[in-house]
């Protein structure tokens, strides 16, 4: 069955969107797996994030360019504000007896910003500043 030219850019694009999809959220649940195994918040993972997000795209084929490295910097924000958002609800959780999901629904900005605040070092904000530039050139 031949493509039609008008399914054509749909399905140009689906490829690399869960490409990208399955980089963000793969990279969350390795960045909490390591995080609470070290028990700490391991920003150095935020390269490891900015590598595997633009590494993803290309292997989905998408076309070099701004739009690709827009993406895999847009997608290790992403990662990283999700990992330390679960990581912090972690922390939290484990206080409290629930879930990290469950606790990460609850929790607030205020309180993730404070948890976030004592458990991170100026360290893991470097590591996080130096990822985005990272998945920007490594992408283009």
């Amino acid at each position: 069955m031949q493509p039609t030219d008008r399914s054509t850019p749909a399905l140009r694009w689906l490829l690399p969107a869960l490409a990208w999809a399955a980089g963000v959220l793969g990279m969350v649940a390795a960045w909490l797996a390591v995080s609470l195994a070290l028990r700490s918040p391991s920003g150095w993972l935020a390269l490891v994030a900015a590598a595997d997000l633009a590494l993803m795209l290309r292997l989905a084929a998408m076309p070099p360019g701004r739009t690709r490295a827009l993406l895999a910097t847009a997608g290790t924000a992403v990662a990283i504000l999700a990992s330390y958002w679960i990581y912090a609800a972690s922390l939290m959780g484990m206080t409290l007896g629930l879930q990290p999901m469950a606790s990460a629904l609850r929790l607030g900005p205020v309180l993730a910003g404070e948890l976030l605040r004592h458990a991170t070092t100026g360290w893991d904000l470097a590591w996080a500043l130096l990822a985005l530039p990272l998945a920007w050139r490594l992408a283009r």
